[in-house]
């Protein structure tokens, strides 16, 4: 009775100190994938404010690299996590504004700039106290619809 009492104050103890505290941030950097029209790499960088327990908001700002011409977004995402300790899983849902300016073969140049809701999943592994692995899969929901997969770094600030 005492070794199950003290294992799982224990397990409880460890899963304080990974926990998602209200005033954590994190900064994030990374590559993007998508899948519109064809595949195509983008980087990522943002920030993430945890400002209620295992729930955050997401600023986050990616350029991409087509293969005619360029193209960027600016998304604002929330996240809630669902699990906590050494490997986080969250899901997320916000807001997609993409901008492009694309040299189509035989049409041109062509602009287009499109908003909308995006939602997706994603997971932090951490590493140690301060850096994590964030793997993520959004979907973005303006136009015909593109799959994002976003690969990052994030560093724990506080």
């Amino acid at each position: 009775m005492k070794k199950t009492l003290l294992a799982g104050l224990l397990s409880l103890l460890l899963g304080l100190v990974q926990a998602q505290e209200k005033g954590d941030f994190r900064l994030h950097f990374g590559g993007e994938f998508g899948t519109w029209p064809q595949l195509f790499f983008g980087m990522n960088g943002g920030v993430e404010y945890v400002f209620m327990d295992r729930l955050s908001v997401v600023p986050n700002y990616s350029r991409f690299f087509p293969e005619f011409g360029h193209a960027s977004s600016l998304n604002l995402d929330t996240r809630y996590y669902f699990t906590e300790g050494a490997l986080k899983w969250y899901g997320m849902g916000g807001f997609t504004n993409a901008w492009s300016l694309l040299n189509r073969p035989g049409v041109g140049m062509v602009r287009v700039n499109t908003q909308g809701p995006n939602l997706g999943f994603g997971g932090l592994l951490a590493f140690d106290n301060r850096l994590a692995l964030n793997p993520e899969l959004k979907y973005w929901s303006q136009r015909e619809g593109r799959f994002i997969f976003t690969i990052s770094m994030v560093y724990f600030l506080n």
